[in-house]
This record gives C-alpha cells, sequence and structure tokens, in this order.
C-alpha cells in the first residue's frame, strides 16, 4: 500500500536554526520563579512541557506565567528564525513528493510566527502545524493524528520524517507506516534507530528517493 501522506518536522529537518535552547530553558525558569515555582527542579523534559506543568500548578494564576514565558520563549525563537536556511533539495523533494499525489504536512513544536519565518519563501507543502495549534505537541501522538486528519487520517499510509527523537516517538505512538530518521538535526543515528526509525538519511530530500527503493519489509 502506497504512502499518501508524509509528515516532516521542520526544524533540523527542513530547514537548520540556531535555537538557543538553553536561553529557552533559562526565560521559562526565570519566569517561573517570579510566581514562586522552581521549573529546573520539576524534572520533565522539554520547555513546553515544563511551561504546560508550571502554569498547572499555578492554577489560577497559570495564565499569566504561561504569557510571560511563552512571550519570552517566542521572542527567542524569532530571533533564531530569521537566520533559517532551508535544507537543500527539500524544496524539489516537496515538488516531487505532491507531484506523485503524496501530501506533505510539517509539524513543529515551535510558535507560528517563528515557523512562518522559518519556511519563508517555501510553499511546496500542504499543512503546517504548530504548537499553537493542537493540544499536544510531539512526542504525543496527538500532533502526528492531527496532520493526518485532512488526508483521510490512514496512519498506515503515511510517513514521519525528522531529526530528533520526539519525531520518531510520534509517529510509532500514532503507528504511521514508516518512521525515517535524518542526519541534518540534533540526534545521532543510533539515538534515531532506538527511537524507532525504520531508517536514516543524510537529508529529508532523500526521501522521495527512498519512498521507491525496494525494501524487503513492503508487502
Amino acid at each position: 500500500m502506497p504512502v499518501k501522506v508524509a509528515v516532516f518536522d521542520v526544524d533540523g529537518t527542513v530547514a537548520t536554526c540556531p535555537y538557543d535552547y538553553d536561553g529557552m530553558r533559562a526565560a521559562v525558569a526565570a519566569a517561573a520563579r517570579r510566581w514562586g515555582v522552581e521549573a529546573d527542579a520539576i524534572g520533565i523534559r522539554g520547555i513546553v512541557e515544563r511551561m504546560a506543568e508550571v502554569e498547572r500548578q499555578l492554577g489560577e494564576s497559570g495564565g499569566q506565567f504561561r504569557e510571560q514565558a511563552e512571550g519570552a520563549v517566542c521572542a527567542l525563537e524569532l530571533k533564531a528564525a530569521r537566520e533559517a536556511v532551508l535544507v537543500p533539495g527539500i524544496r524539489e523533494a516537496f515538488r516531487c513528493l505532491r507531484g506523485s499525489g503524496v501530501a506533505v504536512a510539517l509539524i513543529t513544536r515551535n510558535c507560528r510566527a517563528a515557523t512562518a519565518l522559518v519556511l519563508r519563501g517555501l510553499c511546496e507543502y500542504d499543512l503546517v502545524l504548530t504548537r499553537d495549534d493542537v493540544a499536544r505537541v510531539k512526542p504525543d501522538a496527538d500532533h502526528v493524528v492531527r496532520s493526518l486528519a485532512p488526508f483521510g487520517g490512514r496512519a498506515d499510509r503515511a510517513v514521519v520524517v525528522g531529526d530528533h527523537v520526539y519525531d520518531m516517538e510520534a509517529g510509532r505512538a500514532a503507528g504511521v507506516r514508516f518512521c525515517v530518521g535524518v542526519k541534518t538535526g540534533s540526534s545521532s543515528e543510533e539515538r534515531l534507530r532506538r527511537a524507532g526509525a525504520d531508517d536514516v538519511l543524510d537529508s529529508a530530500a532523500g526521501l522521495p528517493g527512498w519512498l521507491v527503493a525496494p525494501r524487503e519489509r513492503d508487502p
């Protein structure tokens, strides 16, 4: 059964972007301390998840904390997004996929405004879902599931492509047919395979060729 939807992570996969994640974590911690919470002691991985947990702990005051923390994180995302560079060949790869009947969906944990900057000038895709657009971001399956919904929701006819273990975890949790890692981002090939990658490519631009290559696991 052919793949009909390709779901791509954005940062590190479609484009390279010098995000200051340490600065983002520090910004969240500073905002939390203003409300009497030590965010670094929470022990939850992921900047988005830490913000959500602090918001939960603060109860009625959580919304105000979230607004402050989101503002600081988004400012850092926007700064880095201005320096984003598309991965060589990705535009042509998207054109090839769509020309062969495969929809291209993009998902990212980053905010909508920064994502628009990263993707500026790129229009060869069908859908983009940022953290502002979903209830639960990857590695939760919800992010992938929502990206598939407009195209029939068939996880068994989808591939997830990404540079991070979160991408592989989200794809596996959603039950997609294939999870493909790429070497253009933050995770090693070993980590990507441990997280569930069926294969690891040098670049996401290689996906069209990978999809048509014969593989023993194909029915």
